[in-house]
């Protein structure tokens, strides 16, 4: 699978299909023609559907990964009328029997359901291009906000780490050599993955084990990690820092204030066509009062799996069964 940046087609096909069913309502009442409403339902939906599939699937092919402007659209909608209506309207006259002879109904008629095909399908890529800019407005807003809180929590971080690697230097130079080395692997990977707007699972997970080598070190053992990613997984698409947030607050919420740490593990599977990421750890789950946060960092990340993937993305929290707290992230699987 590709990752595309359109969401799902059947949002769209019911569009597509209630504008239908709206036309066909509308030339049973005031058409010139007495067919019933059925009839002409049929003709409209497959007309409808043949207009969708003309304009949308080229749209998908050229503009994968943007938004293209109003004029190609246009151009497909006017390209779309005449092979949908006349396609459109043989394929509905085989489905009821009738004989198909456009030019029985004369010019002007025929004319003027070329015409109304057009405007539909005008009206249809203005209303989809409309929402599609606001639906990626929304996800350049949640990118932002993203991008201050990690520019906010990333020198807290540094600044801690850099604390620790002084105070280890006079004390145990072999071990800040270490925390050097994987200060140094972290940094390089938040680099890479800040500069692009999707990443592999590989990345994320080099990223997860950079961060919580550094956290281990200055832990000691109060701090266990387990990172699990199947090799068939690891080239899966992701958006960058997706998991590092709630890596963070299991930590913050769940394993700091424990007195004797504990585990924190870091899954990935696939469940048919969707990708399911865990973060769980042994810590002192949710409903403990000394890990109550303010919840930013799980809405963060829900704002970023609805402007992403709308319905398709969802997060889940829950105890976990060892003791803890479980978070668990459901999203379309793409490569």
């Amino acid at each position: 699978m590709t990752a595309s940046y359109y969401p799902g087609v059947w949002r769209y096909l019911a569009g597509t299909m209630v504008l239908s069913t709206v036309i066909a309502a509308a030339i049973t009442l005031f058409g010139p023609h007495g067919h019933g409403f059925g009839e002409n339902l049929l003709y409209s939906q497959c007309i409808g559907l043949i207009t969708y599939a003309v304009i949308d699937i080229p749209r998908r092919l050229l503009w994968p990964r943007g938004v293209p402007s109003f004029l190609p659209l246009l151009g497909l909608a006017l390209l779309a009328a005449p092979i949908a209506w006349f396609s459109g309207s043989f394929l509905a006259s085989l489905l009821l029997g009738n004989p198909w002879d456009p030019a029985r109904m004369g010019p002007n008629a025929m004319l003027g359901f070329l015409a109304l095909t057009a405007g539909a399908g005008i009206g249809g890529c203005f209303f989809f291009l409309t929402r599609e800019r606001l639906a990626e407005s929304e996800r350049a807003a949640v990118e932002a906000r993203l991008k201050l809180l990690q520019a906010q929590v990333e020198p807290h971080f540094l600044f801690n780490t850099l604390a620790n690697l002084q105070a280890l230097i006079a004390v145990d130079p072999k071990r800040a050599q270490v925390m050097l080395g994987h200060l140094d692997g972290y940094l390089r990977a938040t680099l890479a993955t800040t500069r692009n707007d999707r990443g592999t699972l590989a990345d994320e997970f080099a990223l997860l084990r950079g961060y919580l080598e550094i956290l281990a070190i200055r832990m000691g053992p109060r701090l266990a990690h387990e990172l699990d990613l199947p090799q068939d997984l690891a080239r899966a698409s992701v958006p960058p820092m997706l998991l590092q947030p709630l890596v963070e607050n299991a930590i913050k919420h769940g394993l700091e204030p424990k007195v004797d740490g504990g585990t924190i593990r870091v899954s990935a599977r696939a469940e048919g066509r969707t990708l399911v990421l865990v973060v769980e750890d042994t810590g002192l789950g949710f409903g403990s009062v000394a890990t109550a946060g303010s919840g930013i960092g799980l809405s963060n990340v829900r704002e970023r799996l609805a402007a992403l993937y709308g319905t398709a993305g969802l997060l889940e929290t829950g105890e976990n069964p060892g003791g803890g707290a479980r978070v668990t992230l459901r999203l379309p699987f793409q490569t």
